[in-house]
């Protein structure tokens, strides 16, 4: 997840290798999947003029005790940074 937050990565992946599709999996917590999740890939799609696939983890996990909770919102956004795909918190596979 926190490598989204540096652009040169993305960046080198399109124009050094030519990449036109980014697929991006992540587990963001649910405070800053609010914050950040869709920002930064609207933005990484924008820079790269590329299409970005990330797939999100949602949902509680280990229910024993540790309580943490993910964001979701796996999501499909073109090069003009529009979304596509979202699907959501409470959704889990392909529509």
């Amino acid at each position: 997840c926190y490598d989204m937050r540096f652009p040169e990565l993305y960046q080198n992946l399109r124009f050094t290798h030519g990449c036109e599709v980014m697929l991006i999996p992540a587990a963001f917590t649910v405070p800053t999947g609010q914050a950040h999740w869709e920002s930064l890939l609207r933005a990484r799609a924008i820079e790269c003029q590329c299409y970005v696939i990330a797939a999100a983890q949602t949902g509680r996990h280990n229910e024993d005790g540790n309580r943490r909770e993910s964001w979701g919102h796996s999501i499909v956004i073109d090069p003009w940074g529009k979304v596509l795909q979202d699907m959501g918190r409470d959704e889990m596979g392909l529509r």
